[in-house]
């Protein structure tokens, strides 16, 4: 599975319930604003798979996620959105590059 399937499959997988947002410490160390949630981060991932988007639009928020895995324990759906976060920096840095 290639970095782009495995982006498209997981962030698909989210059902915006928010479990995920009240133990994230990147969520609560940023003055709990929703961009700095793995909710809100998971929905970026989304985004940037559109030819549209503007990857630096989601630049800040995926360097900022520790990857602490907390979010995964509360996730029902059971998305690792730290993995998740290291597949989209690795895909943003390469899709920057190109540009």
């Amino acid at each position: 599975m290639d970095v782009l399937e495995i982006l498209r499959n997981e962030s698909q997988k989210c059902i915006r319930c928010g479990f995920c947002v009240y133990v994230c410490p990147s969520w609560n160390a940023h003055g709990k604003l929703e961009y700095y949630s793995p909710r809100a981060r998971v929905t970026l991932i989304r985004s940037m798979l559109e030819e549209n988007f503007n990857i630096n639009d989601a630049i800040d928020s995926l360097f900022t996620c520790n990857t602490c895995m907390r979010c995964l324990a509360e996730c029902p759906t059971g998305i690792n959105v730290a993995d998740l976060i290291i597949y989209a920096r690795h895909y943003s840095l390469q899709k920057i590059n190109k540009e």
